[in-house]
C-alpha cells in the first residue's frame, strides 16, 4: 500500500501542484493523465523517491517494491535494446545471482545437520519466495515479447 497525503511541490516560488492525496492498494492499476507541464513526471519521481516534495506525507508498506521507467533514458554504449529492456529487472537479476551462490554452496556442503546448512536452506527459501513474488520466473519472456512487439529489425536487439 502507498498513501500520499497533501503533497505539494513548488518550483521557483510557484506551486506546480498542491493537495495531492491518494491511496494505492496492492494490485491497483492507475493511469496518470494531464497536460504537458502539469507535474505527472514530477509526481512519479516523488513516489519513486527520486525527488523531494515541499509539504505533505507519504507512507509505504515495508515490503513495497516500486519500478519507474523514466521518459528519458541514458543508454549504455554497446548494449542491445533487449539488454536495456532487462535493466528494468535489476532486483530479479540480483536475486538470481544470490540464488546461484546459495545453490552452489548447498551443492558443495555435506554438513546437512549443521546450523550453517540450515541457514543456507532458509536463505534459499526466502530468496525463492521473493523471486516468485516479483515475477522472476516469467520476466525472461516479457522484455523479449515487448521488444519484438515494437516490430524492430531483430539485429538491433539481439547480438
Amino acid at each position: 500500500m502507498l498513501n500520499a497525503h497533501d503533497i505539494t511541490v513548488s518550483f521557483s516560488g510557484e506551486e506546480l501542484f498542491s493537495g495531492i492525496t491518494f491511496k494505492l492498494n496492492a494490485g491497483d492499476r492507475i493511469g496518470l493523465v494531464g497536460k504537458n507541464g502539469a507535474g505527472k513526471s514530477t509526481l512519479l519521481k516523488i513516489v519513486s523517491g527520486e525527488q523531494e516534495y515541499d509539504r505533505g506525507s507519504m507512507a509505504f508498506d515495508k515490503d513495497i517494491s516500486l519500478g519507474f521507467l523514466k521518459q528519458d533514458i541514458d543508454f549504455e554504449e554497446g548494449r542491445t535494446v533487449l539488454e536495456e529492456a532487462y535493466q528494468a529487472f535489476k532486483e530479479i537479476k540480483s536475486i538470481e545471482e544470490k540464488l546461484e551462490t546459495v545453490n552452489t554452496q548447498l551443492a558443495e556442503r555435506t554438513d546437512y545437520e549443521s546450523e550453517y546448512y540450515h541457514n543456507l536452506m532458509h536463505d534459499l527459501d526466502e530468496l525463492s519466495h521473493r523471486y516468485e513474488l516479483i515475477g522472476g520466473y516469467i520476466t525472461r519472456v516479457k522484455p523479449k515479447k515487448s521488444v519484438l512487439g515494437l516490430d524492430l529489425n531483430r539485429r538491433i536487439f539481439i547480438k
